[in-house]
Formats: C-alpha cells, sequence, structure tokens
C-alpha cells in the first residue's frame, strides 16, 4: 500500500472545501461551520475520502450544486480517488459553529 500523511491530506481536502463559498453568505462552507467530518480512507491503494456536512436552511435545494462542486474540488488533489458527500441534519447547524476566520470574512463583507 501506498502511504501519504492524513493530517496533511485533511488539511489539502480542508483548503479545497475552503474554496467553496455558501450560496447565501459570503463565507465558504468550512469557516461557515457546515462540515460536521472529513474521514480518509486508504483502501487497496485508492483513498477514498467521506465528507459529513450540512446546510444552513434544511429547505435548501442546493444540496446536488455543493456535492457535486465538493466531489470536484476534493478529487482534483492528486492522492484522492473517490469523494462521498453525506448529508446530515443532526446536529441542527447554529451561528455558534461559523469559526473566527468566517464570522472575520462575515465582518469584512458588511464593510
Amino acid at each position: 500500500m501506498k502511504t501519504y500523511n492524513k493530517e496533511e491530506l485533511e488539511q489539502k481536502v480542508i483548503e479545497k472545501l475552503k474554496t467553496i463559498n455558501d450560496l447565501e453568505l459570503p463565507i465558504n462552507i468550512y469557516d461557515l461551520g457546515l462540515i460536521y467530518n472529513i474521514d480518509i480512507r486508504n483502501s487497496s491503494d485508492n483513498i477514498e475520502v467521506n465528507i459529513n456536512m450540512t446546510v444552513i436552511n434544511s429547505r435548501c435545494n442546493s444540496t446536488k450544486s455543493f456535492t457535486d462542486l465538493i466531489i470536484q474540488e476534493v478529487q482534483s488533489i492528486e492522492e484522492v480517488h473517490i469523494c462521498n458527500v453525506k448529508f446530515v441534519f443532526s446536529p441542527k447547524w447554529e451561528l455558534t459553529m461559523i469559526s473566527e476566520d468566517g464570522l472575520q470574512l462575515l465582518r469584512n463583507s458588511k464593510s
């Protein structure tokens, strides 16, 4: 099996997720707190990234566009072969889930 550094690969995934902005707020989906879990697995030399995420509004119709964008960005990482995205709605997203960077982006967008 090929070896890879899980922490470095997770950081690459996070950097890709930070390039995808929410449709309603000028903040990327990672700093907005929509990403609940990033699980990286290596089976038979295929690196698979599984992402659990949520949306701000459960009635949001953007899950398909988010899924396609995330898969495209994450699979553009050389080491990644497969990316799966699962939408979960528990726990419910709250404003407190926005990172400090995300809050700063939000503050800067209003000025």
